[in-house]
């Protein structure tokens, strides 16, 4: 028997790049299934939902899609899960795809964004303001000592890798329902996001604590140090 439902949003991870960046490992397998420490990144964020009683999931996928679904299928088989695959297609028609059927809030996350993130205290911000869409940043550190020169080429300053005033987007975006109809408005996710911020309707709920977003293979053996910081 089916245990009752929370009132917690639906959450959706969009699965279906190719993940050219990380080739070959992405060759055969979908970037979400890339292993840190013998287990796929999906795993870990969906972990981390579930950890906050989250119950129910879309999986956006589309590129090697089967070999995620035989993944869920073998590894959450209690989970009240939907595949929704789009095949090769950009982020907009993947998230059109997987709210047509849907008509409650939810929250948006990368499948490739793994963060020790705080969700019910991401609610509780987003409930503080629930008129607009929540977006979660963090922190950008540029790996680099910055140096500020003047016009003739003397240094003013140096700075040891310093953080930026700017911040990164990390997903977990929270959009209520009355929010669906932007995606079928606009042309492309950033244009959606752009309405938003022109009409003050993007908040941003900013995360300090750790973060690790796999786009490349220097960011893998990154997050195979770092990922028990996470999960320990």
């Amino acid at each position: 028997m089916m245990c009752k439902r929370n009132n917690k949003p639906t959450v959706i991870i969009l699965c279906g790049g190719k993940g050219l960046r990380l080739r070959p490992l992405t060759k055969d397998i979908p970037k979400p299934l890339v292993q840190i420490n013998d287990k796929p990144i999906l795993d870990y964020i969906l972990n981390q939902f579930i950890k906050y009683k989250f119950d129910k999931f879309i999986i956006a996928t589309g590129y090697k899609s089967t070999k995620i679904e035989e993944f869920m299928g073998n590894n959450f088989t209690s989970l009240d899960y939907d595949i929704v695959n789009s095949g090769d297609s950009d982020i907009i028609t993947r998230i059109r795809d997987s709210i047509k059927d849907i008509d409650n809030d939810f929250i948006l996350s990368y499948g490739d964004t793994i963060s020790n993130i705080d969700l019910t205290k991401l609610i509780k911000y987003h409930n503080k303001d629930p008129e607009s869409v929540t977006v979660t940043s963090f922190p950008i550190t540029i790996p680099f000592g910055v140096m500020e020169v003047t016009t003739d080429n003397y240094v003013k300053s140096f700075t040891e890798k310093p953080v930026l005033d700017s911040v990164m987007n990390i997903g977990y975006f929270f959009f209520t329902k009355k929010y669906h109809h932007l995606f079928f408005n606009h042309n492309s996710f950033v244009d959606v996001l752009s309405y938003l911020a022109k009409n003050k309707k993007l908040k941003c709920y900013k995360h300090s604590g750790i973060h690790i977003t796999i786009n490349t293979i220097a960011e893998l053996e990154y997050a195979n140090k770092d990922i028990k910081k996470i999960y320990n």
